[in-house]
């Protein structure tokens, strides 16, 4: 399945089922540490056959909104907005934002890597999932409820990664990287040292909307990274999606409890007060919504939205809309939110065709396709 306009031209057959393989070799390897064992001389064509690359995966407008919201993340996390005392570990050239689960990482840890305790990182936002994972989950790239961790890296010029192996202790296979932005190569089995002693073994080259997958050889036997001159721009953000290992150092017991559809009347309690169009949406007209009961007066200002708020009532609207609880959730024209749609800050509202033609309220003011609403500050 593609997102936006162009389709994938890749699509391996990954079986995700199937268990890490235990890595067996020398312990204390001197570059990755115990559990790692590289390939001395890499194999070029192993590497290529264990990666699957589909190019172009995010067309232009799926990758314009996403990069709207990775900016809006960055600005969230520059004002301390993102909760988590390890979210964000800002540096002069390439910033990492944790999501979902952090863990520890550098050259001291490798291969002694653990997850961060619970609460330590913020919760994967919902717009990562609904614009990000959920088409992967839809193509049948990754599994439904697979992905609980996210890094994002923000790359700006002159910037590097080191060559590494994602730890196979804490993640399991594959490992997937989405890039946006401007383009940059990955490099496999390079050396980093000034004189570039190394060569790559492999290099693959990562566009703009483009989604790698890592897998077997290329994720367990080969270092990967990328060296300065390896950028192709001024900025390239990339996201990694991952699926951390039960019994991984560090994993939370109990575990997570994943997203569940939960009865429509407690997700009425949750959607109450005011919202907002989210910056920069190419749906967003710049409205405010005040939900009361299963009433939304939608409105044109942040004066209306605080005078709806103090005065616990609805306002002189442009428009009212009616929510409907159903056993699926909360529908709202013929869109549906679910508890998977809900957070804190943000609610999440997905076309449904066919749902709930027949309606009692006035409809002129009604958006088109998916869309999402930011919790408004008081």
């Amino acid at each position: 399945m593609a997102v936006g306009i162009m389709a994938p031209l890749a699509n391996k057959h990954l079986d995700l089922s199937a268990a890490l393989p235990c890595l067996k070799g020398q312990a204390g390897d001197a570059d990755e540490g115990p559990g790692f064992t590289l390939d001395p001389n890499p194999d070029p064509s192993k590497i290529a056959e264990s990666l699957s690359f589909f190019p172009g995966f995010y067309g232009e407008a799926a990758c314009a909104t996403i990069e709207d919201w990775i900016e809006d993340t960055v600005a969230r996390g520059g004002s301390g907005e993102l909760g988590g005392e390890h979210t964000v570990d800002l540096t002069p050239f390439r910033s990492k934002y944790f999501f979902g689960h952090g863990y520890t990482y550098g050259r001291g840890m490798r291969g002694k890597e653990e997850l961060l305790p619970p609460g330590s990182v913020a919760d994967v936002p919902q717009w990562m999932y609904w614009f990000l994972v959920k088409p992967l989950e839809d193509a049948g790239i990754v599994p439904p409820g697979w992905v609980d961790s996210v890094v994002m890296n923000d790359y700006r010029a002159g910037s590097s990664i080191v060559a590494h192996v994602d730890p196979p202790r804490l993640f399991a296979r594959p490992i997937v990287t989405l890039s946006f932005f401007q383009p940059a190569r990955l490099v496999f089995g390079a050396s980093f040292d000034p004189q570039r002693t190394t060569p790559p073994a492999h290099v693959q080259e990562l566009s703009r909307g483009c989604v790698l997958l890592l897998d077997g050889y290329a994720a367990n036997r080969v270092t990967h990274g990328i060296r300065p001159e390896d950028l192709q721009g001024t900025r390239r953000v990339s996201l990694i999606l991952r699926h951390v290992l039960p019994g991984a150092p560090g994993y939370p017991t109990p575990p997570p409890q994943p997203f569940l559809c939960d009865y429509p009347l407690r997700l009425v309690g949750q959607v109450q007060g005011c919202w907002r169009d989210p910056p920069g949406g190419h749906h967003s007209v710049g409205r405010y919504y005040f939900v009361q009961g299963l009433l939304v007066s939608v409105l044109q200002s942040a004066k209306q939205s605080a005078k709806a708020a103090a005065c616990g009532r609805l306002a002189t609207t442009h428009d009212v809309w009616q929510l409907t609880p159903t056993q699926e959730g909360l529908v709202l024209n013929d869109r549906l939110l679910d508890q998977r749609g809900i957070s804190e800050h943000a609610l999440f509202w997905q076309q449904v065709s066919g749902f709930l033609d027949d309606w009692s309220v006035r409809t002129a003011a009604r958006p088109s396709g998916n869309f999402m609403w930011l919790r408004a500050e008081a």
